[in-house]
């Protein structure tokens, strides 16, 4: 995110997240070395055992991270020129709270020779690569029908353009990378709303849903974006069916 929102500028950003408060920048589209990040971790002092009461209650169960936080409000006006009071956000309308996270950068791996006991480098090895695209796209579609996936219409219209070997489109603002930065927000959410112990409409089992989903879109960027047989690791280790390998015969078969 901070790559985005730095080009052709300067971006700083603090955070407190429990005990962790960090400050970090980037300068026109390039983050600063980690070793530049500053990062203050304190410990849970008193006897506190903290959860979503003692929140409720106000207690301060990280007072290092709080003082931590208020010494960097310092650092960003002396060092920056950024001068901030958190007391004033409170009246303060925001023309715009969402911000979608990018999506990471696919790491560059050679692919496993077996993936889930399955002899994948053999499968590359003797298989045409026409074949093996044929059968991995639809090992993907197979893939987002099982976790759903395919109800947003983008992803429909991609694995449409994959079947008929057209270009995909998958850049940061395409409606596809706009779709799939959505679901990582989806999960992140759900997930700090259970770990927090919130009482909104989701459940673990929407957890494993959404991050079912999300990882079924990582594989399709993975198809669109990696070498075939890194693309095909990352489609049939995410298959949920248990009659995975049948169907990959089938489609192998072109039955």
């Amino acid at each position: 995110m901070l790559r985005a929102l730095s080009a052709g500028t300067r971006v700083v950003v603090l955070t407190r997240q429990g005990p962790e408060v960090a400050l970090a920048f980037a300068e026109d589209g390039v983050p600063c070395p980690a070793e530049d990040t500053r990062r203050v971790m304190s410990p849970r002092e008193g006897n506190h055992a903290g959860g979503p009461w003692a929140r409720r209650a106000g207690v301060d169960l990280w007072p290092g991270s709080t003082a931590a936080y208020t010494d960097f409000l310092a650092v960003l006006e002396e060092e920056f020129g950024i001068a901030y009071d958190p007391d004033e956000e409170g009246p303060t309308e925001l023309t715009s709270a969402l911000v979608l996270p990018l999506l990471d950068d696919l790491p560059e791996r050679e692919p496993e020779a077996c993936v889930r006991d399955f002899d994948l480098a053999g499968l590359v090895e003797r298989t045409p690569p026409r074949r093996l695209r044929t059968a991995i796209a639809a090992q993907l579609a197979r893939l987002a029908a099982e976790t759903h996936l395919d109800a947003h219409p983008e992803v429909t219209e991609a694995l449409d353009r994959i079947r008929h070997g057209l270009p995909v489109d998958c850049d940061q603002d395409d409606p596809l990378a706009v779709r799939m930065r959505t679901l990582v927000a989806d999960v992140h959410a759900t997930r700090t709303m259970l770990c927090g112990g919130g009482s909104g409409p989701v459940s673990g089992d929407d957890l494993t849903a959404w991050v079912a989903r999300s990882d079924a879109a990582d594989a399709l960027r993975a198809f669109l974006r990696l070498p075939l047989p890194v693309a095909a690791q990352a489609v049939l280790q995410r298959r949920l069916s248990l009659h995975w390998r049948d169907e990959l015969a089938a489609d192998l078969r072109g039955t």
